[in-house]
């Protein structure tokens, strides 16, 4: 067992993003799922959609977002004895990062 875990507070911040990441992916899935068309990933209010993806563009950003979490999981429950700040840092700014995954995601259903 990860020693990060037995800390509460990593262990809320890591597993909370974590099943955030999960409501996004099945956020995706649900929504993404039947849809064929070109998907607006961009919108400038200015200049309007300027930037188009498809459903793998946003399986992307998400598995991006996985391997960014696992990196930092990894890399505090390194630190954890060493330097613990560093990794209630790592652990918020993955927490943190997750939610905004989450609203970009959700920005990008909304959209289309």
């Amino acid at each position: 067992m990860p020693i990060i875990l037995k800390d509460k507070y990593t262990a809320l911040f890591f597993i909370s993003g974590f099943l955030i990441l999960i409501v996004g992916f099945s956020f995706a899935y649900v929504n993404i799922l039947e849809n064929t068309n070109l998907l607006v990933i961009h919108f400038d209010s200015f200049r309007g959609a300027d930037f188009f993806g498809d459903r793998r563009d946003i399986s992307d950003i998400l598995i991006t977002a996985l391997i960014i979490w696992l990196i930092n999981f990894v890399l505090a429950n390194e630190f954890y004895y060493k330097e613990r700040l560093l990794s209630y840092l790592l652990a918020g700014g993955t927490f943190l990062f997750m939610v905004l995954i989450l609203i970009a995601i959700r920005v990008i259903i909304s959209i289309n």
